[in-house]
């Protein structure tokens, strides 16, 4: 077997720099690019970020008012931002500690919510679960309060706990009670501390990041994928910043040669996130082709994308958050395009919520369908076993009531 040689210890610090800026970089929307390409150039002269011509060659044509202008210069703080600045001692004192807060970091949805899987998280970061579960818990001491909590309850106790408003112990106790059952606020009215429960609850935020979620905000697509009778998938270029290397003289000295050097890794990492992001959307394009052209998505993991372009799964995980492909059906997140297989059929879970949503859309309204009438009619189109409970939670993944509920709003909206 032919010898190996150890990396120096140089060389592992420079392979440590360069995943340090990768990594950040992979997963930083497209939007949001410039503003953490400028942050890390503030710490290296010999960098200098510019906007790509093309971004002028889309909007000035259009006129330049001073609004447009102002809107150019602005930047709101995202809640990745907010919340990544945070994950360090003493909360995340250690490096294992901050590897899983930064994964369940990519599982925090825009509300401010964790909807990713401990148990992944933990094979990822070869731990156990109930590490990742402490770490979890950790995100309440985080701001905003509420954030990394798994539902409404979960985060108003977050926030009853980041609270600074002077609370005794029966009071904390009653407003402990209270969330824990808040689907049945009204029972607890009588209560002689009713009034101070509910003078606190009505300031706790919900969902958590409210003040992060910017309703007129536009999505920049990071791809355009135009299917006609060629497949064309085109890169936002201009999104991508352009970045300059100042090299103004040689210098032997170590420091400068150093900035230098992280200055021109950038250029590459750069380049490197394109293609690693063009390889992506070009296979989910491919697998899910059918989609594309007015069709049903397929089943189709991560684990399964990643294994074909030999990364880690939690690498891809970061690739594709908050990354969004236009095409003539609208704009999508990457990660719409992930969808499990029901019961190791070649069928998606995607289109059974699909299959479900048509049979509500076109129901009988006097008599809506309930649970097991779905479950019936989806066994007798596609002769798939399922279980109720499964109908139940994909029916209220699609926001639809029950169909008791059903039954009594159809009889509202016939007043």
């Amino acid at each position: 077997m032919a010898p190996t040689l150890s990396p120096s210890v140089a060389q592992k610090q420079n392979l440590n720099l360069s995943l340090k800026m990768w990594l950040p970089m992979l997963q930083t929307s497209l939007q949001d690019l410039e503003k953490h390409l400028k942050n890390v150039s503030y710490e290296n002269p010999f960098l200098e970020i510019k906007k790509p011509k093309e971004f002028y060659n889309n909007f000035m044509p259009q006129g330049t008012s001073g609004e447009f202008i102002e809107s150019l210069a602005l930047y709101d703080e995202s809640l990745y931002d907010k919340l990544s600045e945070q994950i360090c001692a003493p909360n995340f004192p250690t490096p294992n500690s901050q590897k899983v807060a930064l994964e369940i970091l990519c599982d925090i949805n825009e509300e401010g919510y964790f909807d990713g899987d401990i148990e992944k998280i933990a094979i990822t970061c070869n731990v156990y679960k109930e590490y990742v579960e402490s770490i979890r818990q950790r995100f309440s001491r985080l701001e905003p309060a509420g954030v990394g909590a798994i539902d409404l309850s979960e985060s108003f106790l977050f926030q009853l706990d980041a609270c600074d408003k002077k609370i005794d112990d029966e009071l904390y106790n009653f407003i402990k009670k209270i969330i824990k059952d808040i689907a049945h606020l009204d029972k607890y009215a009588a209560h002689h501390r009713f009034e101070d429960a509910k003078s606190i609850i009505k300031y706790f935020n919900n969902p958590p990041a409210i003040d992060f979620i910017n309703t007129n905000i536009q999505i920049i697509p990071d791809f355009y994928v135009d299917i006609g009778e060629d497949i064309n998938v085109r890169i936002n270029h201009a999104y991508y910043p352009d970045i300059e290397v100042k090299d103004p003289f040689s210098s032997k000295n170590e420091t400068i040669k150093e900035k230098l050097k992280e200055a021109r890794d950038l250029v590459n990492l750069l380049n490197l996130r394109k293609s690693t992001l063009y390889k992506i959307v070009l296979l989910i394009v491919e697998k899910q082709i059918g989609f594309f052209v007015g069709g049903e998505l397929r089943p189709y993991s991560m684990q399964e994308l990643a294994k074909e372009l030999g990364f880690a799964e939690s690498t891809i995980s970061r690739a594709v958050a908050n990354k969004y492909i236009e095409c003539t059906l609208g704009v999508f997140p990457l990660k719409h395009f992930f969808t499990n297989a029901v019961n190791d059929k070649d069928l998606s879970s995607s289109q059974i919520k699909s299959y479900i949503k048509s049979l509500v859309d076109y129901e009988n309204k006097e008599n809506p369908l309930t649970d097991q009438d779905i479950l019936d009619m989806i066994f007798e189109k596609f002769d798939l076993q399922m279980v109720r409970r499964t109908i139940t939670k994909y029916r209220k993944m699609l926001d639809i009531p029950s169909s008791k509920e059903r039954k009594k709003l159809y009889k509202v909206e016939n007043l």
